[in-house]
């Protein structure tokens, strides 16, 4: 018995779903894929797919004793058993297959489309649901990936983990659930000598409708260095303010937005406040900012 899953999607943005059924109007596309591994796109990836097309992947394993892993619109054993349907933007950590062999099915109507998909796919041993991966900034326990084994997660210091803390490898071959995030909190205060700032989901992107503030606090006498070792943000409508001391009225030292990334910066006191500003629409990779304590030479 063989099995598919997807290993991983480097990007997936579409509005389509896929039918089983054919239609005689439609551009043709896909092709037949074998193990062990392999990688193939959407129509013209990373631009945007053809309207009006149809499109069909066949992967088949080729050990035997082993499952090919993919990932993609539409997933389903020759029309007789859905796995998943995708649409949107939603992208799954892995996908297995029922059997050796996998097809995938893409529909596009008449209207605009979007950029697609990227599938890497890979042959993974039988009743086995593959490796989903460990969080950015996460630490995972457990190292098997069969049936009803289970994998643990947890978050380095200072990030919190969104999502479930362990997941299990089903009967049905998929996992119950994606792997969590491990995620900078939104408020927070820094007491250590040094540390590091990130942005929300960095550097994923940090989201859209935030406010964020996080406090540094260094020992009376010293002041507060800044090293800016990334910066993303929407241009002129997503902001970091940088202000001397912890009070919302503390002069600013400096605000930013765009992807400049902004020379050091140094406090005047032992205090910094940053403020961090993102509107309803689009957003940037973020920012990754390191700091430490430098005392003053009397």
């Amino acid at each position: 018995m063989f099995i598919i899953s997807v290993i991983q999607i480097i990007s997936f943005l579409a509005k389509h779903i896929v039918s089983c059924v054919p239609s005689f109007n439609f551009k043709t596309c896909g092709s037949n894929l074998q193990g062990p591994g392999g990688t193939f796109t959407s129509p013209n990836f990373p631009f945007q797919y053809d309207s009006n097309a149809q499109c069909v992947w066949v992967i088949t394993a080729i050990n035997t004793n082993k499952v090919s892993l993919t990932l993609w619109l539409y997933f389903k054993n020759k029309c007789h058993k859905i796995i998943i349907r995708l649409t949107g933007s939603f992208v799954p950590d892995l996908i297995v297959s029922m059997s050796n062999q996998m097809w995938l099915h893409l529909q596009t109507d008449e209207s605009v489309g979007s950029i697609g998909f990227k599938v890497n796919y890979k042959e993974i041993e039988k009743e086995s649901c593959g490796d989903p991966g460990t969080p950015l900034y996460g630490i995972r326990e457990g190292d098997g990936f069969s049936n009803r084994d289970v994998l643990r997660f947890e978050c380095q210091f200072g990030f919190e983990l969104i999502g479930e803390k362990s997941i299990i490898c089903q009967e049905n071959n998929q996992w119950s659930a994606n792997i969590p995030i491990c995620i900078f909190p939104c408020l927070s205060n820094f007491t250590a000598p040094m540390g590091t700032v990130l942005s929300p989901d960095y550097p994923e992107g940090y989201g859209n409708n935030l406010n964020c503030i996080w406090t540094i606090i260094s020992d009376p006498g010293s002041r507060i260095h800044l090293s800016f070792n990334d910066f993303d943000l929407e241009s002129q409508f997503d902001f970091l303010a940088v202000k001397d001391g912890d009070s919302p009225d503390s002069p600013i030292i400096g605000t930013f937005t765009g992807a400049e990334v902004p020379s050091h910066l140094t406090s005047n006191g032992h205090i910094l406040r940053l403020e961090f500003q993102a509107d309803h629409s689009m957003s940037g990779r973020g920012f990754n900012i390191t700091y430490n304590r430098e005392y003053i030479c009397m």
